[in-house]
């Protein structure tokens, strides 16, 4: 009875030390927060509705504005090898004008920047790229000259779309956007998305295939309010404006992966913000009421979220003395959360996911922070490893219920791309290749309902890994 009482004993000591050791440990599987533009002066980035870092493999790219000299210029730097070494940041526009507010879209080696700036005095909306991953860039494209508030930008293969925020009248702003189907070559005329008298601003964009998902801020019924609108093909028809929130709400990004659409913000509660969240899982067609993401007396807003099928990964800003940028995880589509991490002092951050890594970069005290997790785990000779080709792997729609397909968004036709399906206890399920097309389609008869996990590799190499939803 003794020994009985002893280990019993024990195992409530070790667990009662692992619970206030959790948060620590937690917290040491993130790397230290980096200082990235040491040369920077004022650098500061967007708001939440567009990302100023974003990747192509093991490369990542950031863009920021700063007052190094007597103007204000949008900088670009990069990391080639996921965020171990940085560049130093390069001017891409005139260091005399008055840059500001970056957002960065990349495929390949193709960057894509927009900005807004001044022409002749009066706000403008501006575009430009780099088709050799950042080392020459072209000419400013203006694409408004009426500009209201900061544009934005997305891309996916060939297609481009620049979100714009015009002032209609002195008491009227709307959302409208331009698309270039030839990789920003040349640019169609404009679109109207919002339309309703009052305050329409800050879009987001994502795009997904053929689709277009946008979320902005509007104040048409007098109290600001998050509404949505898609288009399932390419811009030439378009979804209703919905009003995804009911009370004071700001501050929305929209997020795409698959068949899910995320729009979390910024709601009213009480007093204060906190951060909600708008989930679709039919593409946008639908959205179930808003769930609370986080509760705090400070008060949080300005999300930015990325998904990869189940699993949630998040930033946020708190409020406050003791605020800044928040980071918070979920594995079960958002039901629960894990509790928030902190990274000290800092304005708005962004997270990149990519297939081993979380990234994260906010700005404080006139620089650009950067703080990074691996996500890959190692056991030996059976360490994960990460190719250092641009390749990523898009699974739509994710649940389903009828077909999956499993794309290759960067695809060399040359190289063999071996794919399996494992289910919960690890036994292989599928076993197969990538054809000529860089797809992979699946029908859900074939799976009984669950979640099951995938893996793709080139040369022994992992390029991708992770879980996919079969349902009834």
């Amino acid at each position: 009875m003794k020994t009985s009482l002893s280990i019993t004993s024990l195992r409530i000591a070790i667990i009662a030390t692992l619970m206030l050791l959790l948060p620590t440990l937690i917290m040491a599987q993130w790397g230290p927060v980096r200082n990235i533009t040491p040369a920077s002066l004022s650098a500061g980035l967007n708001e939440n509705a567009g990302p100023c870092l974003a990747q192509n493999g093991t490369t990542l790219h950031v863009v920021y504005s700063d007052h190094r000299t007597q103007g204000w210029a949008i900088y670009y730097q990069q990391s080639p090898d996921s965020g171990t070494t940085w560049t130093q940041g390069i001017a891409i526009t005139d260091t005399m004008g008055k840059a500001t507010m970056p957002v960065i879209a990349v495929w390949g080696d193709t960057i894509h920047v927009v900005w807004m700036d001044t022409l002749n005095g009066i706000r403008a909306s501006y575009y430009k790229q780099s088709l050799d991953n950042g080392t020459t860039w072209s000419p400013n494209v203006c694409l408004d000259t009426n500009t209201k508030f900061w544009p934005g930008v997305a891309v996916y293969g060939q297609m481009v779309v620049a979100t714009l925020n015009k002032a209609v009248t002195v008491t009227n702003t709307e959302v409208f956007i331009r698309i270039s189907m030839d990789n920003g070559a040349t640019w169609g005329a404009e679109q109207q998305i919002s339309n309703a008298d009052g305050r329409s601003e800050d879009p987001a964009i994502a795009l997904q295939g053929s689709q277009i998902h946008l979320s902005w801020n509007d104040k048409r019924s007098g109290t600001m309010l998050i509404y949505y609108r898609h288009s399932m093909d390419a811009g030439l028809s378009w979804g209703p404006e919905t009003a995804l929130t009911t009370s004071d709400s700001y501050s929305s990004m929209v997020s795409v992966n698959g068949a899910f659409v995320d729009v979390p913000c910024g709601k009213t509660m009480g007093t204060h913000f906190h951060v909600f969240m708008n989930s679709s899982i039919d593409s946008g067609n639908t959205f179930p009421a808003s769930q609370l993401v986080t509760l705090d007396s400070l008060g949080d807003a300005y999300p930015y979220l990325m998904r990869n099928g189940m699993e949630l990964f998040m930033v946020f800003l708190r409020f406050g003395n003791t605020g800044g940028p928040k980071y918070i995880h979920s594995n079960n589509g958002g039901i629960s959360w894990d509790s928030a991490i902190s990274f000290g002092p800092g304005g708005q951050p962004f997270i990149l996911y990519t297939d081993c890594a979380l990234h994260i970069i906010f700005s404080d005290s006139g620089h650009i922070r950067y703080v990074s997790k691996s996500l890959c785990a190692t056991s030996g000779s059976n360490e994960l490893k990460t190719t250092n080709q641009p390749t990523h792997l898009v699974v739509y729609p994710n649940p389903s219920n009828s077909q999956t397909t499993f794309e290759l968004t960067s695809y060399d036709k040359n190289v063999t791309t071996e794919f399996k399906i494992f289910d919960v206890l690890g036994q292989e399920i599928v076993a197969t290749f990538f054809g000529t097309e860089g797809k992979i389609i699946l029908d859900r008869n074939k799976f009984t309902s669950g979640i099951y996990f995938y893996k793709a590799m080139q040369k022994e190499v992992i390029i991708a890994t992770g879980k996919v939803l079969f349902s009834n």
